[in-house]
């Protein structure tokens, strides 16, 4: 077939059709835009719940507490065993055990007040007595970390600050209370009053306590929950209100001598009625719960795909059949089957692969887009991850290469079966 007789084949094929013609690439567009954009958001997401999630907790460690739940001074339990002095020193005396790193709240309420913003701030808070081993020296490197009642006429009392907790300071008080928000670095050296022994709910008899503090560091550390200070200071406090309690931890951070004892470990703190954490478990939990998001979300792309194909084919179909006479020509003119098969479904893979390049390349945008619009509005997202938006761009192609061969390979097949159909036939009117 000549040069103008190709030409005019295709003048043929796109007369009276191009609004269908328009609306299947349309929808096409649409889909590779929501497709990309959910994958982008979605990778974005899990990079975030794995921000919120993951532990430092060594491949050799195991967190150790108790059956019931504790939040500061109040208790819950659900009939394990609490961990008292004996359970620790069992547990140390284990040929498998390193060391163990114990952490202690304190029992009794207590109040911090400062300044925040040059602004009076006072909240009720929980103090957690971790020792200087548990930190590490990388945060504890310019701090004394031993402090008692004894120090507080001279020294500050020394706090560590848990990321998490500002995090959950900047999302669920500053945010709604028009409060500037905080950084891990804008809070080191900030100065304030803790007042043990009274808060703004409960008051021990005996005469409350207060001593000067000072945020000295911020640390990461998932076993970190509350307000941390050095440990014999929350065990005297304890000691001092509650002088008739046995003494007993909030947790034991257990450090194996080899990694591979840390199963041993959990089922020997298992068997003594108390719960085992390790970097395992805690990385199974966020699997759940990020592979929730992620299926949510792939679901909907999904079925936005498939009803984008689906409307595709179908106008697809509904051309060829009604282009049944311009078939009917170009087959009475001599076109070879494979010169007409490949013309059309050349001109379906090329505006296929165009419509969805576009697609794609706008869903990056809607995407970095909304990804700077919540990160300029949320300090507590800006604090955690630096994008919201990740873009795999290896997968996009291979996924944009899947829909032009499935697209194209449907439209070939469909395009056989009317190419069947005798020319008297296609040439009926």
């Amino acid at each position: 077939m000549k040069w103008s007789e190709t030409r005019m084949a295709l003048h043929l094929w796109n007369r009276g059709h191009w609004r269908d013609y328009v609306f299947s690439q349309g929808m096409l567009f649409v889909a590779s835009l929501l497709l990309v954009f959910f994958i982008s958001i979605g990778l974005g997401v899990q990079n975030l719940l794995d921000r919120f999630l993951s532990s430092d907790l060594p491949a050799e460690q195991v967190r150790v507490t108790p059956a019931g739940m504790q939040a500061g001074f109040f208790q819950t339990e659900t009939g394990g065993i609490e961990i008292t002095e004996e359970v620790m020193q069992e547990l140390q005396g284990s040929p498998i055990v390193g060391r163990v790193d114990p952490q202690i709240y304190a029992h009794v309420p207590a109040l911090l007040k400062g300044l925040l913003g040059g602004q009076p701030y006072y909240t009720d808070i929980t103090m957690e007595g971790v020792t200087g081993e548990f930190l590490g020296d990388s945060i504890l490197r310019d701090i004394d970390w031993s402090y008692t009642l004894a120090d507080s006429a001279s020294r500050y009392l020394p706090i560590i600050l848990s990321e998490n907790l500002l995090l959950l300071y900047n999302a669920a008080f500053a945010e709604s209370n028009d409060l500037i928000g905080l950084t891990p670095e804008g809070v080191l050296g900030t100065e304030c009053t803790v007042t043990i022994g009274r808060s703004s709910i409960a008051q021990m008899e005996l005469a409350p306590v207060t001593v000067r503090a000072r945020i000295e560091a911020t640390s990461r550390n998932m076993n970190l929950f509350a307000i941390g200070v050095p440990f014999e200071f929350v065990d005297q406090v304890n000691g001092m209100y509650l002088p008739g309690d046995e003494r007993r931890y909030s947790a034991l951070v257990i450090t194996a001598k080899r990694a591979e004892d840390v199963p041993e470990i959990v089922r020997m703190v298992e068997e003594k009625g108390l719960r085992a954490e390790t970097r395992r478990g805690i990385a199974q939990k966020a699997e759940i719960l990020v592979g929730a998001v992620t299926a949510a979300l792939s679901a909907l792309a999904a079925a936005i795909l498939l009803s984008a194909l689906s409307s595709a084919i179908h106008t697809l179909v509904m051309d060829l059949k009604n282009r049944r006479f311009a078939l009917g020509v170009l087959m009475a003119l001599g076109t070879p089957y494979r010169r007409l098969a490949m013309i059309f479904a050349f001109q379906i893979f090329f505006m296929s692969a165009l419509t969805m390049v576009l697609g794609a390349a706008l869903g990056c945008l809607l995407a970095w887009g909304a990804s700077s619009a919540l990160l300029s509005l949320s300090p507590v997202l800006r604090a955690a991850v630096t994008s919201l938006a990740v873009f795999p761009v290896g997968w996009l192609a291979a996924g944009i290469g899947l829909m032009l061969v499935t697209s194209t390979g449907f439209a070939y097949a469909f395009f056989g079966r009317i190419l069947g159909t005798p020319v008297t036939r296609l040439l009926r009117p």
